[in-house]
């Protein structure tokens, strides 16, 4: 097993979501909303320790360009850009076997 996944693909799922194939065979689904609540920027993260960020249904991922092997830039619909390197990304994944439950997975692998 590889200590740091690469992205090998991602493509929209739905309109809500980003779908990541992950070099070591994992497959994750990310709503734009997690991905956006969780930006590690100074502005997103005291918009969320004080309460005043707000991200409505409405918000798009624009794109997503990989740098390098080691992280990501994700442009959002409102202007905003956000940067995670792809150990941050990964650790956003909640399958049941990222969060600890493999035995109640949603999918079938």
């Amino acid at each position: 097993m590889e200590s740091s996944p690469r992205i090998t693909t991602t493509h929209p799922v739905g309109r809500y979501a980003l779908g990541v194939d992950w070099s070591d065979g994992h497959d994750s689904i990310l709503p734009y909303r997690h991905l956006r609540l969780h930006c590690p920027c100074d502005a997103c993260s005291s918009g969320r320790a004080d309460g005043s960020l707000v991200v409505g249904p409405e918000l798009q991922l624009e794109s997503l360009e990989l740098l390098g092997e080691r992280s990501a830039f994700l442009r959002w619909s409102d202007g905003h850009e956000t940067l995670f390197l792809l150990a941050e990304l990964r650790g956003l994944c909640r399958c049941a076997y990222c969060i600890g439950e493999p035995e109640r997975p949603i999918t079938g692998s």
